[in-house]
């Protein structure tokens, strides 16, 4: 990412004009903010945008222009309201004229972005005393602006939203582009639970259900897991449709144009319900993971939808906008200068480019490095995690929390760390209760510092498991607070994970955990996994969410609405009082009601627990189907940001397949690692460490997939062609020969690990050899940072390999030859004669070639060049 360096200019005319323009000095970006003649321009070289808004008196809020990078513009010539809501009971819209510019502010942002911060205030009934302040949130290399709208009032006066025909009526941002005249619409969900499962079975549970025996392949229809939905609609004259995303893209034969919004939601009943309409308690249920209770109300598939993007095809224009549908605010709720009102944060982003290729790139980019400021969430990290051996050892309660020791965990840390992982996570058994978030009295009587000690000798993080709303009846928190109990349609007590009451997040609960957080922070937790925030269907009144003069159903969908929001509001709580700690948010089953882009504003979603098979399955079935998440997010969300974990024994020959599936993403393990020996620990951590190498190198390449899950082949490219950088992890469903080819630039590549390899035609060519069904190889491809030294072919695999300005060291892991490319610059090569390594040196026009034979393996091969650089 480029450096931003800003100059800042302020200057005033005879009519009071505020100009304030931001340069970047280094490169040729610019990255701009002005505001003159009552026109606030703000932009970089790929687009500018211009917001009318009078300094002078009262006005409307007008976008005049949305411009490409030739200054050709994409918005219609037609004015759409900017946003439109229902105040003290009267439609107020942006178009009105009773705005008046007050100032701007700007921030520059830990991700290179700039803020602006737009300050408007009404100064006309009925709005007079009322201030909406606009984020603009803008980005180099991008068109994206990612946009918040906030209410307030500046003054001692109180406003009321209000609903509009008994609907809400909240519309923010809205736009007009420029019609063409073929247009699709195409909407991405990423919430659809189960869209695989096929015979469902509601008497057993999500983890039981093998209709065909759990080790055979039909049961990767049966993966436990959110999916994607693509929904593709021709867009004719007189369209009107409501999508409920959270991305939709518009496209066009010259344009795209991309919307997306924060929130989080599961997209339908699948997963919850048997059908569209149940009460009384119907559940499909995992008895220790869902909401147990009676609910006396119907649910819909329509509940889910909280938010929509909506789009209206006229005669010369298209409008698109995001609005408020269900739980968005409640009729007559207050606005004042203590209790602003927020939009969710939104995003917009175009281009001339209408390739599938480009709506990847502008969608990947937007999740990986604009929605989020917290560059800690964006590391490749490997984890290891208790809860797999747990499983194992424990095999049931109390038991799987009882070996939860300080002795116990001490051993799993040393093994964890000769695998080679960065973080550690204790999960459900190192509290005392849940709710009480303290190191549990009896099995770590010495608190966590042991804990802590043992991880930092090993340079390891420490991380926690909680169970964020759960709270255990038997504790004192509960008793005192029982007022945030949430009840079922009976009055009792709903049933969360492991059967525990749950608590009310929308009220003062949130302060209360957030506190329990930060002093876990203080103690060295640099990693939480929050599980278990389910759909619980709050109505209680008087808390946050509503007092009792509105109806129940009401209450419920403003706390439905708000969850996702107060636990991303608490994420960033956490990651702001702590900017190197990562939180990821468990949507392992249906009613997690974190699943969408809410969360990876400030970290990330660990997506699957289970999969085709139950726990303590070390076979290939369970790594197979989870890496149906990289398979289908692929080009979605990236790698990073989907966190799961694989058992690393090597019980059915499975280890190299379990862990080649946490290489191409997830990057986490479990299991009792009693159950490994040292040689296999070793041979994981080699390939973690080579994975830790390239990894950095391609966190903002979108990955290449070839094949479905269970295909041959199935192939993950994560490379950098211009880094000469990346990795190749290779499945297959057969026992099969595959030549794979990479694009990338030899000259630039210092060697391959783990593979045999040649470069031909200006290609990288890997001939994969998968000797039996469910075979995995790999591939990590090394830059040589120009320095001119290239090892170009290898007829055996590379298991080590360093340079050092011009000496370079390897180690192959079986006989075999390479040829190896020597820039002259860095000198004649050197090397000693060793007994089984014979070199022969030729000379081309500026360079050296090197054919080195290794004739018995494990024997290290040294090149210096002649010369010092």
């Amino acid at each position: 990412m480029v450096s931003l360096r800003f100059k800042i200019i302020h200057r005033k005319s005879i009519a009071n004009t505020l100009i304030m323009t931001f340069l970047m000095l280094s490169g040729v970006l610019k990255c701009q903010v002005v505001y003159r003649d009552d026109v606030l321009s703000f932009g970089n070289d790929l687009f500018q945008r211009q917001i009318e808004i009078s300094q002078r008196g009262p006005g409307p809020i007008r976008i005049i222009n949305i411009l490409d990078s030739e200054g050709k513009k994409v918005n219609a010539d037609q004015q759409i309201p900017f946003f439109e809501f229902v105040v003290n009971s009267e439609k107020i819209s942006a178009l009105d004229k009773i705005w008046q510019y007050r100032k701007h502010e700007v921030r520059e942002m830990q991700n290179g972005g700039i803020e602006l911060k737009l300050i408007i205030e009404g100064v006309r009934k009925p709005v007079q005393g009322l201030q909406v302040i606009l984020y603009q949130q803008f980005f180099p290399n991008t068109t994206l602006v990612r946009e918040m709208l906030e209410l307030l009032s500046s003054r001692n006066k109180q406003f009321a939203l209000n609903k509009l025909k008994n609907k809400l009526y909240f519309k923010f941002p809205q736009y007009g582009i420029q019609h063409e005249d073929s247009i699709v619409s195409k909407e991405i969900r990423i919430a659809s639970w189960g869209m695989e499962i096929v015979n469902i079975n509601e008497e057993k549970s999500w983890d039981e259900r093998f209709p065909t025996g759990r080790f055979n392949d039909q049961n990767l229809a049966m993966n436990h897991m959110f999916h994607p939905c693509i929904i593709e609609r021709e867009l004719n004259s007189g369209s009107d449709l409501q999508v409920k995303g959270p991305l939709n893209i518009i496209k066009g034969i010259r344009l795209q144009w991309i919307t997306a919004y924060e929130h989080a939601s599961q997209d339908d009943l699948r997963g919850i319900f048997n059908d569209e309409k149940i009460g009384d308690g119907d559940l499909i249920l995992d008895a220790r993971q869902g909401t147990g209770g009676v609910f006396k109300f119907p649910v819909y598939s329509a509940d889910f939808r909280f938010l929509g993007i909506q789009i209206k095809r006229l005669d010369r224009y298209i409008e698109v906008g995001v609005q408020a549908i269900r739980g968005a605010y409640l009729d007559g709720e207050i606005i004042d200068k203590d209790h602003p009102y927020r939009s969710v944060w939104t995003a917009t982003v175009f281009s001339r480019d209408t390739s599938m290729t480009e709506s990847k790139t502008l969608i990947y980019d937007y999740l990986w490095r604009c929605i989020c400021e917290k560059p800690a969430t964006r590391q490749a990290e490997f984890y290891y995690n208790t809860w797999g051996m747990q499983r194992r050892i424990g095999g049931s309660f109390p038991k799987i929390r009882d070996i939860m020791t300080e002795k116990n965990i001490i051993s799993e840390i040393e093994r964890a760390a000769e695998m080679g992982v960065d973080i550690f996570v204790l999960d459900d058994g190192w509290e005392q209760a849940q709710g009480v978030w303290t190191p549990h009295n009896d099995r770590l009587p010495n608190g966590l510092a042991p804990i802590k000690a043992e991880l930092d000798k090993h340079g390891i993080k420490m991380g926690l498991w909680l169970s964020p709303m759960g709270i255990d009846s038997t504790t004192q928190r509960y008793k005192d607070h029982f007022e945030w109990v949430i009840k079922d349609s009976e009055g009792n007590p709903v049933a969360g994970q492991w059967g525990h009451p749950v608590f009310d997040f929308i009220s003062e609960f949130s302060d209360l955990f957030i506190n329990d957080c930060k002093k876990l922070i203080d103690a060295g937790a640099r990693f939480f996994k929050w599980d278990a925030i389910n759909t619980f269907y709050s109505s209680l009144p008087n808390l946050n969410h509503g007092t009792d003069k509105y109806p129940e159903d009401e209450i419920r969908a403003r706390y439905e609405y708000l969850l996702p929001i107060y636990v991303t509001y608490a994420m960033k709580e956490l990651t702001d009082y702590e900017p190197e700690l990562v939180i990821e948010v468990d949507i392992t089953e249906a009613r997690r009601v974190m699943t969408g882009l809410a969360p990876l504003s400030q970290g990330k979603l660990f997506w699957m627990n289970n999969g085709a098979s139950g726990y303590n399955d070390y076979s290939v079935y369970r790594a197979k189907s989870m890496r149906n998440i990289p398979n289908i997010y692929a080009g979605l969300i990236p790698f990073e940001l989907l966190t799961y974990a694989n058992y690393p024994q090597n019980a059915n020959k499975a280890q190299r397949y379990n862990v080649n599936t946490s290489l191409v993403a997830g990057h986490g393990f479990w299991g009792a690692l009693s159950e490994t020996n040292e040689k296999d620990r070793t041979r994981i951590r080699s390939s973690v460490l080579k994975s830790k190498i390239v990894l950095p190198f391609v966190k903002e390449i979108i990955p290449e997939v070839i094949g479905r899950i269970g295909s041959s082949p199935e192939i993950y490219t994560q490379v950098n062609p211009e880094k000469a950088a990346g990795q190749v992890i290779a499945f297959s469903g057969s026992a099969m020969e595959y030549q794979h080819k990479v694009s990338i630039e030899q000259s630039k590549v210092l060697g391959v690990l783990n593979h045999a390899y040649e470069f031909r035609d200006g290609q990288l060519i890997l001939d994969f050899q998968f000797p039996m069904a469910d075979a995995t190889r790999e591939a990590f491809i090394l830059p040589n940072n120009g320095n001119g030294i290239s090892i170009v072919s290898s007829t055996s695999w590379i298991d080590d390999l360093n340079i050092d300005k011009n000496r370079l060291t390897y180690v192959a892991g079986a006989t075999g030859q390479q040829v190896i490319q020597w820039d002259k610059k860095c000198g004649q090569p050197q090397w000693k004669e060793v007994r089984g390594i014979s070199i022969e040196l030729s000379e081309a026009e500026e360079k050296y070639i090197l054919k080195v034979t290794i004739k018995e393996t494990g024997l290290e091969v040294i090149i210096s060049g002649d010369i010092v650089n």
